[in-house]
C-alpha cells in the first residue's frame, strides 16, 4: 500500500510540474518596448518566487541577452544546427529566472522552416517542466516566424504605443489571431504613453475598433508611461525593475503583473514622480 501511495504521489507531482502558463508578448509594429516589458516582468515575478523562463522568439533579431548584459555561449542556432539540446543553451539570471537566447543576425534562424519550428517546440517541452511561467518574446509583425509561436500559445498580450501606425498594426495582429486562429485569450497593454488619459484612450479606442469590426472585446491589462530612467537602464544593460524598483516604469510592470497573474506585488508609487512623468515623460 505504501508503494502504491508513493507512486500516486509521484504521478501527481509530475502532473503539477507540467502545469505552467505560456504567454506570448507581441506587437504589430517594432519599437514598442516589448522586450523591456518581458524581461522586467520576468525579473519581478522571480522575486516573488515564481519560476520564470523567457524564450527569445524574435528570431534573427533577438536581443534579450544584449538588453540584460548577459554573455551567452550558445543560442537557438546551436539547437537547430549543431546538435545541442535546449537545456544546453539555457542561461540562468537568478535561481528563479532563466532565458533561452535565440541569437541575432543569423539568416538561418530568420528564415526558419516549419520542421525546425516543430523541433523547437519539442525541445522546449523538455525544459519547461519545472517552470511556472513561460514568457515568449516574439518578433513584431505577422510573418510566419511570429504567427507560429502565437498560434501555439494560449495567452497573447498585444502591446501598442500612441503612434497611429502602432495602433493600426496592433489591431491587425489582433484581427489575424482572432479570425484566422480563433484566439480568444488576447489582452491589450499600452506602452510609452504620455499620461494616463492618453493610455486609457488608446486602449479603449483599440477595443472599440475590435468591437465594431470583430464583434469582440479584449481585456486591458495596463499601461506604462514614458520614463526617462528606462533608456538609462537600457544603455547600462541593467533591468530597471532591479536598479530602480519604484520608478514609473517599474511600478507599471508591477501593476501589470497584479492584473495579469492575480498577484499582489506591493506597489510603492511616488505620486510626485508620476505627476512629472505625465508632464515631462519621467
Amino acid at each position: 500500500m505504501a508503494d502504491q501511495a508513493d507512486k500516486l504521489r509521484k504521478m501527481v507531482d509530475e502532473k503539477k510540474k507540467t502545469k505552467y502558463r505560456a504567454i506570448a508578448l507581441t506587437s504589430g509594429k517594432g519599437g514598442v518596448g516589448k522586450t523591456n516589458i518581458v524581461v522586467n516582468v520576468a525579473y519581478l515575478l522571480s522575486t516573488i518566487g515564481k519560476k520564470v523562463m523567457v524564450f527569445d522568439a524574435d528570431l534573427g533579431l533577438a536581443n534579450v541577452d544584449i538588453l540584460m548584459g548577459i554573455k551567452t555561449k550558445y543560442s537557438l542556432l546551436d539547437v537547430i544546427k549543431n546538435g545541442k539540446k535546449m537545456s544546453d543553451i539555457i542561461v540562468k539570471v537568478n535561481d528563479n529566472f532563466s532565458i533561452i537566447p535565440a541569437g541575432s543576425g543569423v539568416e538561418e534562424i530568420a528564415n526558419i522552416t516549419e520542421p525546425i519550428f516543430t523541433k523547437i517546440k519539442d525541445e522546449l517541452a523538455y525544459v519547461i517542466k519545472d517552470v511556472d511561467i513561460l514568457l515568449i518574446d516574439t518578433g513584431a509583425g505577422i510573418s510566419k516566424k511570429v504567427t507560429f509561436f502565437l498560434k501555439n500559445t494560449e495567452e497573447i498580450v498585444v502591446i501598442a504605443t500612441p503612434e497611429p501606425t502602432s495602433i493600426a498594426d496592433a489591431y491587425a495582429m489582433i484581427k489575424i489571431m482572432s479570425t484566422n486562429y480563433n484566439k480568444e485569450n488576447i489582452k491589450i497593454f499600452v506602452n510609452m504613453a504620455k499620461n494616463e488619459l492618453e493610455a486609457q484612450s488608446i486602449a479603449n479606442n483599440l477595443n472599440n475598433i475590435c468591437k465594431k469590426f470583430l464583434k469582440k472585446e479584449f481585456k486591458i491589462i495596463g499601461y506604462a508611461l514614458n520614463d526617462k530612467k528606462l533608456p538609462v537602464s537600457v544603455k547600462r544593460q541593467k533591468l530597471i525593475a532591479q536598479t530602480n524598483p519604484n520608478s514609473v516604469f517599474s511600478v507599471s510592470m508591477k501593476k501589470m503583473i497584479n492584473n495579469l497573474f492575480k498577484e499582489n506585488i506591493k506597489v510603492n508609487e511616488n505620486p510626485i514622480a508620476r505627476f512629472f512623468a505625465s508632464i515631462f515623460g519621467g
